[in-house]
């Protein structure tokens, strides 16, 4: 779990690309064409709640429940133990510009009051610091609560340039930004606005999360940052398990069964069939949240894959379980067959290994890459919903970015450590990509909108020109220097 140490965290390469941001802003107010704003947005999962809490330097597991008497406390030491990534956070929000916070499956705990207050009030605090004023503990903002006015209003506008969307983010240019796991099966919500279970106020488990928790998070050898590192073939488990636990007393296929057949009692236990009045309560929610027409959110809800615990055969396919029982009645009822059968007989006994074969190709296991396909066809389903102008998700892990028709179709892939080989020697990518999209708000809704994927690598940013062609009849423009106003999505 070397992936998970501080040396190989991000937090210090995302500080300086912010604060370069701040600087692009800055020059270009500078050149008097108008105040030059910036609306950052963190595309989902840059706090994960499915890793393995830290207690006294030790990686524990748990399955605790998604609820803000869990939530909180974690939040809080996820935030104090990156204080580089909450200042740069708070050197954006203190120069006026906004920070969106847009929750992903790792975290769709920001959408509980209690964590978003608490993340606020963190980037507030970092925000008056940037700004030359010292930060109050939360017991002397109680006490000073009767008066100093202006550290109050102080607060309060800096507070509102710290913003929560549950489900997608809607920009005043047309620029709509979401996370992208709603068309995923694994991971999606069946009301991502109020994802509650059962109980109220504990978010239901997807099975991606309880994966995570379950079965992934408990490999020491699996990143979960890194498809390929755990999305395996037969032969690439056996391999693993030759090369990380034959010869170790941990068991690769112990904690495997159980973690499986957990994931499963937990989806079957938890599920929450739908109910149409809420349905419309997190329609209705999203509109209010965002200031998307109603009926353009309702169209967007409609493309949301159903959550897997609708499709447990799906779930079992995934988790090898299908195959692990279909291959022990076989090998249960071939010995059976060569015990009781007359020996002219016991060829008959293939029959069970041969059917599994046949199950094997008839029932193929649906790849990652088609999930990933899913949610690209997905962004254009939601720029008709909103006639949107362009579409940015994240989840996929893999950047893209591709003009279509003078629409923008974007993916911020991760900032996350994902590397190729266990040492945590070979990055996954070399370089940080966000989408940086731009447009003059002077003009209105007939604002030109430019810019695309770029990447963030030695210290400077660099344009993707194969990523990056300019809308129909339009001539593309250097990255530098900025329209008025920029919107800049990344995922940690």
């Amino acid at each position: 779990m070397r992936y998970r140490q501080a040396p190989y965290s991000p937090d210090s390469e995302v500080a300086a690309m912010l604060d370069a941001l701040r600087d692009e802003m800055a020059q270009g107010t500078a050149r008097g064409a108008g105040r030059h704003e910036l609306t950052l947005v963190l595309n989902g999962d840059v706090f994960d709640f499915d890793a393995p809490r830290v207690i006294d330097q030790k990686s524990v597991f748990h399955d605790l429940p998604r609820s803000a008497e869990h939530a909180v406390p974690a939040m809080r030491a996820i935030l104090a133990d990156h204080p580089v990534f909450i200042e740069a956070l708070g050197r954006v929000v203190a120069d006026g510009h906004t920070v969106v916070f847009i929750s992903g499956n790792h975290d769709v705990q920001l959408t509980l009051p209690e964590v978003r207050d608490l993340i606020r009030a963190r980037v507030v605090d970092a925000a008056l610091a940037a700004q030359g004023e010292a930060p109050r503990s939360d017991e002397a903002h109680e006490a000073h609560e009767a008066h100093e006015a202006h550290a109050a209003h102080a607060r309060a506008s800096l507070g509102a340039r710290v913003v929560f969307r549950a489900w997608f983010h809607k920009t005043p240019d047309g620029i709509i930004v979401e996370h992208g796991n709603q068309y995923d099966a694994y991971c999606s919500y069946r009301y991502p606005m109020v994802p509650f279970g059962r109980k109220p106020g504990e978010i239901q488990p997807t099975m991606g999360s309880l994966v995570c928790r379950l079965l992934v998070s408990r490999m020491g050898y699996f990143n979960p940052h890194v498809d390929s590192s755990f999305m395996l073939s037969a032969f690439g488990y056996l391999a693993h398990w030759a090369r990380y636990y034959m010869f170790s007393r941990r068991s690769l296929a112990v904690a495997w069964a159980l973690g499986a057949l957990r994931t499963v009692v937990e989806l079957v236990r938890r599920r929450e069939p739908e109910r149409r009045a809420r349905l419309r309560e997190s329609l209705a929610a999203a509109a209010q949240e965002t200031g998307a027409p109603l009926r353009a959110v309702a169209r967007h809800a409609r493309l949301f894959a159903p959550p897997a615990e609708d499709r447990l055969g799906l779930v079992a396919r995934e988790l090898w379980l299908d195959r692990a029982i279909l291959g022990l009645l076989a090998v249960a009822v071939a010995l059976v067959w060569v015990l009781l059968a007359p020996g002219w007989l016991a060829p008959a006994a293939l029959v069970g290994p041969a059917g599994l074969v046949v199950y094997e190709r008839l029932v193929p296991k649906l790849p990652l890459d088609a999930t990933w396909q899913r949610v690209s066809r997905a962004a254009r389903q939601v720029a008709r919903a909103h006639r949107a102008r362009a579409v940015v998700f994240g989840h996929t892990h893999t950047p893209e970015g591709v003009w279509e028709g003078g629409l923008f179709f974007g993916n911020t892939g991760s900032w996350s450590a994902a590397f190729q080989d266990v040492a945590c020697t070979k990055p996954v990518f070399a370089a940080r990509p966000l989408v940086w999209l731009k447009s003059d708000p002077r003009a209105g809704k007939a604002a030109r909108l430019s810019g695309g994927l770029v990447t963030w690598k030695s210290g400077r940013f660099e344009a993707l020109a194969a990523s990056v062609p300019p809308p129909a009849g339009q001539r593309s423009e250097p990255l530098a220097p900025l329209p008025p106003h920029a919107t800049a999505a990344l995922r940690t």
